[in-house]
């Protein structure tokens, strides 16, 4: 059975010259290459006042490209209108048209497409080519979150590797393009950054990632189990933020236990946890108790059936068989700390997602 773990020792710190106490701003410039199988990605969504959300991501790779030896840079677009329609787009740029910036925080620039930030405050414009389009100001609220070093390795010499390092609150300012118009929105965003060498839905059996903004603390959460090659091992990351602060407050050290209760979801045949209540305590006492429910689904795509023949071709040899679930859901955190025997619970909406990469049948 080959290895699967968290890089979290302090040797794994020194060998990629990353300081465990701060997130730094090189961390957001291009962590790898055009190298076959690399790939990387910067995410930023938001849901606004008026009701709207909008998801947005730049990759230096088409995913359907990572084999490849050269960028292929493209970015997409999805806004939800308050009345719950999607309008959609996906820019594609060739290399030549792009710049990934490297070591001086987050900036890109693939055609008239741009991202630009420092973990800090971030400005993002999509152009509306098709009608879909965003200019977007981030300000963070919380500090950025990394579990580690961010990176999750794989293989009896970490040869292969996929991450998170995110900045899980800011607010959001701009405008976004749909029908036509222009819409004036404010609201509450999210930004990560992943790369990785390796197609993640070989890597793991199935994640739940999310986040919930409480009225005392936002909750970050990215629960990955890898597959059966790598022993089905959970790989934690959790981190509880202080809103007043925005300073971390808890952070997982491996120590956990995850409560789930089971329903059928009718459209792909597959079981997903219509609860989950994770059970967090640190060897320093602090501890977490975190539970989810949710109560609608935003959408449903069973990534396997739906494939046209090449990208099902890709999926029989990764020998996966992905659905797709996002969740409104319900949740609680209450949080103890020894320290000063302080317990705190808070309640918010959440947003998340389910991604399930089981065998194939």
């Amino acid at each position: 059975m080959f290895h699967a773990r968290l890089m979290d020792r302090p040797e794994d710190y020194k060998k990629l010259g990353i300081n465990p106490n701060k997130v730094e701003l090189w961390e957001e410039g291009r962590r790898d290459t055009s190298a076959p199988g690399n790939n990387e990605v910067w995410y930023f969504d938001a849901t606004m006042e008026d009701g709207s959300k909008v998801i947005v991501g730049f990759r230096p790779k088409d995913p359907a490209k990572m084999s490849t030896d050269m960028d292929s840079p493209n970015v997409n677009i999805m806004i939800t209108s308050p009345d719950g329609r999607e309008i959609g787009d996906f820019h594609y740029f060739t290399a030549g048209e792009s710049l990934t910036g490297e070591g001086h925080g987050c900036d890109l620039k693939y055609g008239p497409d741009t991202a630009k930030g420092n973990l800090k405050q971030y400005d993002i414009h999509v152009e509306p080519i098709n009608g879909a389009g965003a200019d977007l100001h981030y300000e963070a609220l919380a500090e950025p979150f990394r579990q580690g070093t961010g990176i999750v390795a794989f293989g009896e010499h970490d040869e292969f590797h996929h991450t998170d390092l995110s900045v899980p609150k800011s607010r959001v300012t701009g405008t976004l393009y749909y029908d036509g118009a222009e819409h004036k929105v404010q609201g509450l965003g999210y930004h990560d950054h992943q790369w990785m060498n390796a197609n993640p839905m070989a890597l793991y059996h199935h994640w739940l990632w999310g986040r919930m903004y409480t009225d005392k603390y936002t909750v970050y959460i990215y629960d990955f189990v890898a597959n059966e090659k790598y022993g089905f091992k959970p790989l934690m990351m959790f981190g509880l933020l202080d809103n007043e602060t925005g300073k971390v407050v808890f952070q997982a050290d491996g120590r956990f236990t995850r409560e789930t209760k089971l329903e059928k979801q009718v459209k792909t045949g597959r079981e997903f946890p219509k609860t989950s209540r994770y059970l967090f305590k640190n060897e320093d006492g602090k501890a977490v108790d975190f539970s989810v429910v949710w109560a609608d689904e935003i959408e449903t795509r069973d990534m396997y059936t739906n494939a046209p023949e090449p990208m099902k071709r890709q999926f029989d040899a990764m020998n996966i068989a992905p659905v797709y679930m996002r969740y409104y859901a319900k949740g609680t955190v209450v949080f103890t700390d020894p320290s000063d025997q302080s317990k705190n619970t808070g309640t918010g909406d959440m947003i998340y997602e389910i991604r399930l990469s089981r065998q194939a049948r």
